[in-house]
């Protein structure tokens, strides 16, 4: 029995890794914001995304955030966005499937 929750105990150990790391930030404006801090993702927030949002909301910012929530951004007309699940990524735009047809 020791050895068995021994056992369960490693490989919950080992299946926690570190957390994803993301640059952090939030700008009114256009074009992407500058990285102000770095963010540790916790819970659900399994990407790192970078999304810039054009007028007339016209901000951007750099987050953790859920990799369903940040896909949905890459489909967004209009929107440019970037989802990764590796630390402090650099940033490669997606321009909506809409975006590119026009």
């Amino acid at each position: 029995m020791r050895a068995a929750v021994c056992s369960i105990l490693l490989l919950m150990a080992l299946y926690q890794g570190e957390a994803l790391r993301c640059n952090f930030c939030y700008s009114k404006g256009g074009g992407l914001c500058t990285a102000t801090s770095v963010q540790t993702c916790a819970g659900l927030t399994n990407a790192c995304g970078a999304v810039i949002l054009p007028a007339p909301f016209s901000y951007s910012f750099r987050q953790c955030m859920d990799m369903t929530v940040c896909q949905g951004f890459i489909k967004t007309q209009g929107v440019i966005a970037n989802c990764c699940s590796t630390d402090l990524s650099k940033w490669l735009p997606h321009i909506s499937r809409a975006e590119k047809l026009i």
